[in-house]
């Protein structure tokens, strides 16, 4: 992922179909409409002078911080948009960075990860520099049985209510009873801050065959298949999982939304209007996979055997209250997007403006960035206007 106008109209002549496991009472069917964005907050790229935006990260109080990892910094706004600080530059010394990685949220306080060097550095709003820490992280011990089971590539992505990192990273298993045999699974890693590292759930595997062809230990992803996409809440209270079955001409994609503890929330499939790929689109995109073992034409085969009928979603964004954002494929006349509640009902849609995406949102406001004709990007925050209704395109059908 990477995720206008004074007043922008909404999405008309589409729907989401619902089919839910788990799910509790549905939402009537009344309160699912069309909602409209107006905006309330620009950030220019000419007038900011901002480079290229990887990410944009919203605080609790609704700061506002723009990730430019090009020019390794940090701005920082507050919620009117004046500039309060800028942090960041390439070094390794205080307040400097190798890589800079995510934003992540402790109460009022802003921590940057730096997985180069392997440390978090602690930040104030107003820009105050407060510590610099290395990465809580420890990897297990072999275990008594002989084999063993470590972690690596942990990336935190968000931090809970008592200090602890959630993110993905790989768990290696060797078994070493004669043979030597190694297996390395995705999984969701909650470290403490005493960096004893805990496994909350394991999502879907990039080397599934639905979406990925693996030859000769090289894994290409099948064109057009939508990635396993695992989204965290910024404040580390929840996390969702999001896949598709793109196979029939009305896709759908599926959501696990998982509690911190590890507690599943929901399991609910969602059937959304699929866009048939044309053939020219998918033998275009076959004939640029290129298998690092040489093996092409099997790659091709498979990927082509794999390949869905219709396109997939765009992204899927877990807002700040736990509302969900569905982006459809992206058009000229802009992004069809569907909104889910907490619990995984919908709750409304939207059609986002051309060339916008979505960085961060909730039910009373949306952040993004909109490019221009030269890619540059300006950070854009919406009022969210709600309405309720059935009208053409606002309503789901359960």
């Amino acid at each position: 992922m990477n995720r206008r106008r004074p007043s922008l109209a909404v999405i008309g002549g589409t729907t989401i179909c619902l089919a839910c496991t788990g799910a509790p009472d549905e939402t009537p069917q009344s309160e699912a409409g069309e909602w409209e964005l107006v905006e309330d907050l620009r950030l220019n790229a000419n007038a900011e002078d901002f480079s290229a935006i990887r990410w944009v990260f919203v605080g609790p109080q609704r700061e506002i911080v723009v990730h430019e990892p090009q020019d390794v910094r940090l701005r920082l706004y507050d919620p009117t948009g004046t500039l309060v600080a800028t942090i960041g530059r390439m070094g390794e010394g205080p307040g400097e960075f190798q890589h800079l990685g995510p934003v992540l949220w402790a109460a009022d306080t802003l921590i940057v990860v730096d997985m180069r060097l392997s440390r978090t550095t602690y930040w104030l709003l107003d820009g105050t520099l407060v510590r610099t820490e290395p990465v809580p992280f420890r990897e297990p011990n072999w275990d008594a049985e002989g084999g063993s089971s470590f972690f690596h590539s942990f990336g935190p992505s968000a931090v809970d209510d008592r200090g602890a990192m959630l993110g993905m990273a790989y768990r290696v298993s060797v078994s070493t009873n004669g043979t030597w045999e190694e297996s390395s699974r995705h999984v969701v890693l909650r470290v403490g801050r005493d960096g004893e590292p805990g496994v909350l759930a394991e999502p879907p595997q990039y080397d599934d065959e639905r979406w990925s062809v693996t030859v000769s230990g090289v894994t290409n992803w099948v064109p057009f298949a939508f990635q396993p996409w695992p989204e965290f809440a910024p404040d580390g209270s929840r996390f969702l999982f999001a896949t598709t079955d793109q196979s029939t001409l009305d896709g759908t994609i599926s959501l696990t939304m998982i509690r911190a503890s590890g507690d599943t929330v929901f399991t609910r499939s969602h059937a959304y209007p699929g866009e048939p790929i044309p053939t020219s689109a998918l033998d275009s995109a076959v004939s640029r996979i290129v298998s690092e073992s040489g093996r092409d034409r099997r790659v091709r085969a498979l990927a082509r055997e794999r390949a869905p009928l219709v396109y997939p979603p765009a992204a899927v964004t877990l807002g700040l209250d736990g509302t969900i954002w569905v982006e459809l494929r992206r058009t000229d006349r802009g992004t069809p997007v569907h909104v889910l509640s907490e619990t995984g009902d919908p709750i409304g849609s939207l059609l986002l403006p051309p060339r916008t995406r979505i960085q961060q949102a909730s039910m009373t406001h949306l952040w993004v960035t909109e490019y221009d004709p030269l890619d540059l990007a300006s950070v854009v925050r919406y009022r969210v206007i709600r309405h309720t209704g059935t009208g053409p395109g606002g309503g789901m059908e359960e």
